[in-house]
């Protein structure tokens, strides 16, 4: 019967070959022993690749729609619906002034390019009823901040006209008699639908 020794030396895979250094000979009996482990490990079944492929996937789409609710959709902003913005005006052109038109007249006015203030400005609004049964207008009410810009805005352009501006368009330039602050009513001659439509959709959401 053979010893444990000479198990382990008929079992060396480079035993027969002659002339090798005893390091060489190391170096490719590790080669072999890390090749045979190699091809002796069952390959993962097909099923469980799958699996974890299904897993993954399934991780990736609970973050997706995870961070669509967390995140604003394109950005960080929130947008009003409706633009708002309030300019000192001149019934003359002067220079660096921008010409516009009242909308739904023919009257032209000239405007300052700096913005009193806009949406931001705006604490509440609400539909006001107008001269008639079927007009109406817009009533709001700015921010503390917003109160103070249109004071200063205001307080020296008595006897010329402010525009009120929705979307781009100016919808009443009224002459200034007293000065502007808390609170505003644009009396634009809307219906009821479209002084709804600017209340709902003046102030960010």
């Amino acid at each position: 019967m053979k010893t444990v020794r000479e198990m382990l030396r008929d079992a060396d895979p480079v035993r027969a070959e002659h002339g090798s250094h005893d390091a060489d000979r190391d170096w490719r009996r590790q080669a072999i022993v890390a090749a045979a482990a190699a091809a002796s490990a069952p390959p993962a079944p097909w099923f469980h690749r799958r699996a974890v492929i299904a897993v993954a996937a399934a991780i990736v789409v609970g973050i997706v729609a995870v961070g669509s609710q967390i995140w604003p959709r394109g950005g960080a902003t929130l947008q009003a619906a409706v633009r708002f913005e309030v300019r000192l005006a001149e019934a003359q052109p002067a220079a660096d002034l921008l010409e516009a038109r009242v909308a739904g007249s023919a009257k032209v006015l000239y405007l300052h390019r700096e913005i009193i203030v806009t949406n931001d400005d705006i604490a509440r609004s609400r539909v006001v009823q107008g001269d008639g049964p079927s007009r109406f207008g817009i009533g709001v009410e700015f921010t503390p901040s917003g109160a103070e810009k249109m004071l200063q805005a205001t307080a020296g352009h008595i006897g010329s006209p402010v525009a009120i501006i929705i979307d781009g368009n100016v919808v009443m330039a009224p002459v200034l008699r007293s000065p502007i602050s808390a609170s505003a009513v644009i009396s634009g001659d809307f219906t009821q639908a479209e002084a709804e439509r600017i209340v709902n959709g003046i102030i960010k959401n």
